[in-house]
């Protein structure tokens, strides 16, 4: 084989093998009870159903999933007093052991650093085997709730028109991503009240919009939007633990996105440092009405309008 063949074969496999690193993966999509999840496959052969987090920091496998069908990974104990809390919760949950190891992840070598709970009792996590946040992940995501699939290592080279991005920043404590906004809501004569903050944007709150009634501007905020307050209480019911109330406005605004035919949940949220400091959370409600993108690696975030009930200044 002369220099030239041998130049045009090692092109090619370089571009076979370049295609390969940043090959798009489509996975299914399903929204249930309001909560994002998948089926995945592990080792190329075992199936998971995963629960999909942005605000949550760690892997976290279901004791059950971890015993019966990853016995043969690594693991490290956990301290006795290892616990884990979800926001919406005021309970903890003990933390039984670690697992580090590295797993095949729907045809891709991932490292797990994972921890393993007895979930079964959690409303929204007890269906699932496995709880990962997006974050760890290959590349941008892109998630298409309405179509009902996900794409992983999305090329943002060739993004189709119509994405509009948002500029976000990391919180590294949960593994998402949060924005620094406005939320006005409006009554059917077009006055409004505000709240200003942080707010997360989170994959495993399945409402619009979650707001913090542990911090002093929320409750406020709660207090002036009294007008807007769901009085029937049959579906909801109120919790003097988490202090929850329904917040049902003409419409409602998140920077510059204006939602109609939504609510606000306002409650008390688990108070730890990592979430002490969001005056709400941005959820599945909100992100159905568009194609989402989220670009970890640089703290961007593309969305694509697909529904009558956006309007976008």
């Amino acid at each position: 084989m002369n220099a030239k063949s041998i130049l045009l074969v090692s092109s090619f496999l370089l571009l076979v093998w370049t295609s390969l690193l940043g090959q798009e993966i489509k996975l299914p999509l399903e929204i249930k009870s309001g909560h994002l999840s998948s089926e995945w496959e592990l080792n190329d052969s075992l199936k998971a159903k995963v629960f999909l987090e942005t605000g949550f920091p760690k892997i976290v496998i279901s004791q059950s999933f971890a015993q019966n069908r990853l016995s043969n990974l690594q693991t490290e104990k956990a301290s006795e007093d290892a616990k884990i809390a979800l926001w919406g919760n005021q309970t903890k949950i003990k933390i039984l052991y670690f697992i580090k190891d590295t797993v095949k992840v729907n045809g891709k070598q991932k490292v797990f650093d994972a921890l393993v709970a007895d979930f079964s009792t959690v409303k929204s996590w007890k269906d699932y085997d496995i709880i990962y946040p997006i974050r760890d992940l290959a590349g941008a995501i892109e998630l298409n709730i309405r179509d009902s699939y996900m794409i992983v290592d999305k090329d943002l080279e060739n993004l189709s028109s119509g994405f509009i991005k948002f500029k976000a920043k990391s919180d590294e404590k949960t593994k998402g991503l949060y924005i620094n906004t406005s939320l006005i809501v409006y009554d059917t004569l077009n006055s409004k009240e505000e709240l200003k903050g942080d707010f997360l944007l989170d994959l495993g709150a399945p409402n619009a919009i979650f707001i913090n009634r542990n911090r002093p501007e929320v409750e406020s905020f709660v207090a002036r939007s009294d007008r807007f307050l769901l009085k029937d209480t049959t579906k909801f019911t109120p919790n003097r633990k988490i202090k929850l109330a329904i917040i049902m406005p003409n419409k409602l605004q998140v920077g510059s996105v204006s939602l109609k035919n939504n609510f606000i949940v306002a409650m008390k949220m688990y108070n730890s440092k990592n979430s002490s400091k969001y005056a709400g959370m941005i959820g599945n409600k909100f992100f159905r009405n568009f194609n989402m993108l989220f670009d970890f690696k640089n703290n961007d975030v593309y969305m694509k309008p697909n529904s009558e009930d956006i309007f976008i200044e």
